[in-house]
């Protein structure tokens, strides 16, 4: 039990030890996942949330987070997207750096949005925004964290107020600010500074029960991107300090005295919120208005700015903004209570000296004592309390629900996967992207070896690092990396992984480093070297804890052993795990050592019950130290043996530490004295051996291995021996004792659970050491041949239950021999109920695509014919590559690739072919690996869906995929030179059509921000493209022999950013478009489009349809960039052209009338492609090049009609007209020019 002992540091010895601190990890990676796994929320994906990945509308932007609008797609319900900003930094893998710089610090600030808004009584409160679900996705090949949160139609508090001015009277505006206060004050019950408190952070919902047919609002606060949350483990700690929003922060922010106080603690941190709070009053009550007066500074009349207004806040006198406050609140003499409970609020707040000020909770009774029912509870309180004490009771260290989880060192990453299970999260664990995983790992990594984190801190991050490389997190199974880590875990003095890391290095045959953090555990291993595996772990737990109790025989007894009497505090004792602190009174400690004359001293003066800190007495201690003496002597003396109030131990589970000579002894004394067999215990963690135990004391002997203690039992045990022993047993690999017991049972086996998943990521190597293969083996064997490995009551595979939760090696080792010993026709068996599928397709359904199962993978395919595989018999239609491919599992579809799958086999149903493996991927959410192995192994990037006629190509440019990995999957292998073209083209289509139809600029109003707006997406994929030496040498290759180039098409759209792309790609622009004998370059494509849309202008005000994008300043600046690419070249094509030359040409008056104010002559003259002399502006605009007759007019939108550039595409140009003829006398300058 013990892994260490230490004094009370107010003992007179010479030696002791202070307890460890069990400290918190700032961690932001870590915190992410706990709060993943221990609220119960909705998991959604971007397409849940109708986000296409090509448009968003933005609610709001900060300096870390978008705010989108999405719709729920089952409900039909908006909510607010609140997004991460993820800029992530590149890192060598061999390079960790802190949370800050790989995460970034939008993630930070989301993350500490969930936490928070994750919190049960957060989450329960009326005042606080709901918190709907998250979204774990990738926008644009980044993956991205996104909160769902309940959208509010009304607004922030500040536009509510300001739209209903004037309507809504004092007393709602009082209701309104007491609604925010709530809100305030509960995240203050938890220790949580909001930190930037303002009515733009509050917003209001509409009560779906009013009072007398009225309209009742409720306000939230919302925003917690600024928050500080107190730590769990050092609550009077350091916080850190941060700005709010200037003119509405307390005085110590405004003046920057808090970021230099050295005791600036949550406490202080929650009286900032006070101080902001009494501004948030103010605000409300001014119906919105800011509560800053400009003629308190004299400024009436002048312009100001913020620094004007803060530089006169910080010269005002102590309290002077609580003068104007008072002032304000007195002017509503005419409502006098509301004057005065106004007044009070405000001399409660707005004081310049933090401690001067009220807690939240007073203020909101100086308004009015809360309704009981702004406590109503959101969410069924009873659901969470009996999940978190069904944590508790499973061992899990369960956060208090007075203060905000966070991770800590007594947490492992496999009690967060457990938790995660236990709350129906494990989904969302697994669903964490590949790369954000990858990023967690970094940020641990970083946080193990950096010298600035805390020892103890960096030793359990290097630990749970070891712990992700058990389970894969991260992408990979990889048994160096566990032990090296486990090494530097070690070494940082992390003791549970001294004590483990030279038995894992045993047992996975790897050279130990002589580390000093690994002396306890080498010692162990010396000492137990030449024992039988099957009695190794029995022998270990009395070795290491008869190792701990001699050791602190010799630092207590060493001096006089009358010593223990002048304890006054006690001697602590860690029980189980670090965590566990127990605090002994000196009759503990005398019967742990043994000190059979002193127990009997001690006796005379203490209480036969007395108890430690954790609940033990006397009774417990003497099992502990394996003393059957005592115990006699504790009996005499009537120490009761009852059950401890950790985990309900009693003394009888304790037996596992008596010597097997004393152990028939020890249980008859202990049955004798009222223990009982059936006595159950929560569940225990054990550190030093990675162990986690529970149940009766029979489970704990089996649990423990201990092969003697489960003989002396198992006779007396009244009733029939129970199914869960067997399942200890099977779970552990335990086979001798599953040799034990089977004979036990009788009958059918279907109650068993088999084979399960590993609970403990080093139990089955320390159990087993190198023999854990033939443990495993064994096990699996013997649950074969007895029956335990069939089916279950409904008809079920045994192996297609466990296939879903295998995640270890030992895991995936286990299910290999159970392939091993299994049939053909058992391994092949489909269940009964309709569309049931065999094992292999549960196999190939795993989401998580780790090498480590490929061994497993591959095996089950030997059981089938490759035409078995492709066709779709296996999986109701849907053939086995498909089904791989749609779970994003790359292992998988690598191995049917191999095995000779065709990459370009469509799934059927009813007989009609419907999607090939590429085409569904592309459809999904694709990952670049599994889009590379397809191209890699042949798919076809040009054939077209049978459903939708797209091609994959077309798919994926119009995808998430990052532009990178797009130029990464078409490079890597060979591919027709169509392929490079068709994907310009596509690109180009797509960018040009997507910023034409949402707009290249974006309104900085509110309500034009929730328009959609474009991403940068297809704009950044078609840069790339054109930067790729592999695409652009196609830069000016046609669609079609005989159709147009982009450059043309570019400039006949007027579209400026793709000209101005193309053109610093080398396109040619000296390149003409032909039609028969007719030929025009894409400079006067561009003159052209603008002199019809100046035709049209006459014809109607309206624009045509399809042109409401183009200006003619729009016009004028793609023709002027082609004009000038031209003369830069020095081609002849365009000499002595001018921008007044294209003006003139396109009936441009306001374009005239600039370029002549820049000293533009109209006498210039200049040459044009089309016309033999040169001519001046006036002549260029009348000659006959413009007829419509001439040629040069020609249709120009059916040649894009031909370039086959996209339905959307079309449907934007179809309004267009076609033919054209000039009108005269269009325009009121110049007209006279204008007349041919």
């Amino acid at each position: 039990m013990a892994l260490s002992f230490c004094t009370s540091p107010t003992s007179d010895l010479s030696s002791h030890e202070p307890p460890i601190k069990q400290a918190s990890i700032s961690s932001t990676a870590l915190d992410f996942v706990y709060a993943l796994s221990t609220v119960d929320f909705e998991l959604y994906s971007s397409a849940q949330l109708h986000f296409d990945g090509t448009t968003v509308r933005i609610a709001g932007r900060g300096g870390y987070a978008t705010v989108e609008i999405g719709t729920i797609r089952r409900s039909k319900n908006l909510v607010a997207v609140k997004r991460s900003l993820m800029q992530w930094e590149n890192h060598q893998p061999n390079q960790h750096k802190g949370s800050k710089r790989i995460l970034g610090k939008g993630f930070e600030q989301v993350v500490q949005e969930l936490r928070i808004l994750g919190h049960k009584k957060v989450r329960s409160h009326d005042n606080i925004v709901s918190l709907e679900g998250v979204c774990l996705d990738e926008i644009n090949g980044v993956p991205s964290l996104a909160l769902v949160i309940e959208y509010s139609h009304l607004g922030t508090l500040r536009e509510f107020l300001i739209q209903n001015n004037n309507v809504l009277s004092l007393d709602e505006l009082f209701d309104l600010a007491l609604q925010g206060g709530r809100g305030l004050d509960a995240l203050h019950n938890l220790l949580v500074c909001h930190g930037d408190v303002k009515i733009d952070n509050a917003l209001v919902f509409e009560s779906p029960t009013g009072i007398d047919g009225k309209n009742c609002w409720v306000v939230k606060i919302s925003d917690f991107g600024q928050s500080v949350i107190a730590t769990r483990d050092d609550p009077v700690g350091r916080v850190p300090c941060r700005p709010g929003t200037r003119l509405r922060e307390a005085p110590e922010i405004r003046r920057s005295q808090a970021f230099q106080d050295p005791g600036y603690n949550i406490q202080a941190a929650l009286k900032t919120d006070v101080f902001s709070f009494g501004i948030f009053v103010w605000e409300v009550m001014k119906n919105g208005q800011g509560y800053f007066d400009p003629a308190w500074a004299g400024l009436n009349g002048r312009q100001y700015d913020t620094d004007m207004m803060e530089d006169f806040l910080n010269n005002l006198p102590d309290d002077g903004l609580l003068v104007y406050g008072a002032e304000f609140a007195k002017s509503l003499g005419q409502h006098h209570h509301l004057s005065q409970r106004l007044l009070r609020v405000f001399e409660g707040s707005l004081r310049d000296q933090p401690q001067s000020r009220n807690t939240i909770s007073e203020l909101v009774e100086a308004f009015e004592p809360p309704n009981d029912e702004c406590e109503e509870n959101k969410v069924n309180p009873d659901s969470s309390l009996s999940l978190g004490a069904i944590f508790a009771k499973l061992g899990f260290d369960v956060d208090d629900e007075s203060s905000i989880g966070t991770w800590g060192t007594s947490k492992s990453f496999y009690d967060l996967i457990d938790q995660a299970d236990l709350s129906g999260s494990h989904t969302i664990i697994s669903q964490i992207p590949m790369l954000l995983q990858r990023k967690i790992l970094a940020e641990l990594k970083g946080m193990a070896i950096s010298d600035s984190t805390e020892t103890h801190s960096s030793g359990h991050s290097a630990m749970t690092v070891a712990e992700c490389y058990t389970l894969g997190f991260g992408g990979s199974h990889d048994i160096a990396e566990v032990v090296q880590w486990l090494g530097t875990a070690a070494s940082k003095g992390f003791k549970k992984a001294g004590l483990v890391y030279p038995r894992v290095c045993e047992a996975v045959n790897i050279l130990p480093q002589d580390l000093s953090g690994a002396d306890e555990g080498k010692a162990l291993e010396m000492a137990l070297k030449g024992i039988p595996t099957e009695k190794y772990l029995s022998k270990r737990i009395l070795y290491h804890s008869r190792t701990v109790l001699e050791d602190a025989r010799q630092r207590i007894l060493g001096h006089d052993g009358i010593s223990l009497l002048a304890m006054a505090e006690g001697i602590f004792l860690s029980a189980f795990s670090e965590v566990k602190i127990d605090t002994l009174l000196p009759l503990h400690a005398a019967t742990w050592l043994g000190e059979e004359a002193l127990v009997a001293e001690l006796l005379k003066s203490t209480p036969p019950d007395a108890r430690s800190v954790l609940g033990f007495n006397a009774a417990h201690f003497a099992c502990l130290g394996g003393h059957i003496s005592i115990l006699k002597l504790l009996s005499k003396n009537n120490v009761p043996l009852s059950a401890a109030s950790l985990q309900l131990i009693t003394p009888l589970h304790l037996a596992i530490f008596f010597q097997p000579g004393d152990l028939a002894s020890a249980v008859n004394l202990l049955l004798e004295h009222g223990c009982s067999l059936e006595a159950r215990t929560h569940t225990i963690k054990w550190d030093a051996h990675d162990l986690s135990i529970y149940g009766t004391t029979m489970q704990w002997a089996l649990q423990t291995r201990n092969r003697t203690l489960a003989h002396i039992l198992l006779p007396l045990q009244a009733q029939s021996p129970r199914p869960e022993w067997l399942d200890n047993v099977i779970q552990d690999f335990y086979w001798e004792l599953l040799e034990d017991l089977l004979p036990y049972f009788q009958g059918p086996m279907d109650d068993i659970l088999t084979l399960q998943p590993a609970t403990r990521p080093f139990s089955r190597w320390i159990a087993h050491g190198r023999d854990h293969g033939q443990a495993i083996e064994k096990t699996v064997r013997l649950c074969h041949d007895n029956g335990i490995l069939g089916f279950t009551a409904d008809g079920i595979s045994r192996l297609q239950l466990i296939m879903p939760s295998t995640r270890t090696l030992t895991d995936f080792l286990m299910f290999n021999y159970a392939l091993d010993v299994c049939s053909a026709d058992y391994i092949r068996y489909r269940g009964p109920e309709p569309f049931s599928s065999p094992l292999i397709v549960s196999a190939f359904q795993r989401t998580n695509h780790q090498e480590a199962l490929r061994d497993t993978l591959s095996r089950l395919t030997k059981y089938y014919k490759l035409d078995e595989l492709e066709d779709g018999r296996l999986a109701d239609g849907y053939n086995l590559l498909g089904v791989a491919v749609a779970r994003g599992n790359v292992t998988a579809a690598r191995i049917l690739l191999e095995r000779g799958v065709d990459v370009n086999k469509s799934y059927t149903i009813g007989g009609v072919s419907i999607m090939n493996p590429i085409q569904t991927c592309l459809f999904g959410r694709p990952l670049p690996e599994m889009l590379s192995l397809l191209v890699q192994y042949g798919a076809d990037l040009l054939a077209r869906c049978s459903m939708t006629g797209l091609t994959p190509l077309q798919l994926l440019l119009v995808g998430p995929v990052q532009a990178g990995d797009i130029l990464n999957i078409l490079a890597s292998h060979s591919q027709p030179d169509q392929v490079y073209i068709e994907t310009l083209y596509r690109s180009f289509a797509r960018f040009c059509y997507m910023t034409v139809r949402h707009g290249v600029g974006t309104s900085p109003s509110s309500q034009e921000l929730k328009k959609p707006q474009l991403r940068t997406h297809y704009l950044e994929q078609f840069r790339r493209l054109l930067m790729d030496p592999r695409f652009v040498c196609f830069v000016d290759e046609p669609y079609h022999p005989d159709g147009s180039t982009m450059i043309q098409q570019a400039a006949s759209i007027v579209h400026h950013p793709a000209v101005r792309l193309l053109l610093d790609a080398g396109a040619d622009a000296s390149r003409p478009f032909r039609r028969g004998d007719n030929s025009i370059l894409p400079l006067q494509l561009a003159v052209l489009k603008g002199r019809l849309l100046q035709e049209a202008k006459i014809e109607s005000p309206d624009p045509l349809p399809g042109t409401e994008y183009i200006s003619m300043d729009l016009v004028m600046e793609v023709a002027t960039e082609l004009l000038q690419w031209h003369l830069a070249r020095s081609d002849g094509l365009f000499d002595g052209m001018s921008e007044l030359h294209i003006a003139y040409s396109m009936m441009y008056a306001e374009g005239i009338k600039n370029c002549l104010e820049a000293g533009q002559s109209l006498e210039a003259k200049g040459h044009w492609p089309g016309i033999e002399n040169a001519v001046t502006p006036r002549e260029l605009c009348r000659d006959s090049f413009w007829n419509y007759e001439s040629g040069y007019s020609i249709q120009l939108y059916p040649f894009v009609k031909e370039e086959g550039l996209g339905q959307e595409y079309r449907d934007l140009l179809a309004g267009i007209p076609r033919e054209t003829g000039l009108l005269e006398n269009t325009l009121p300058v110049y007209a006279e020019d204008l007349k041919h």
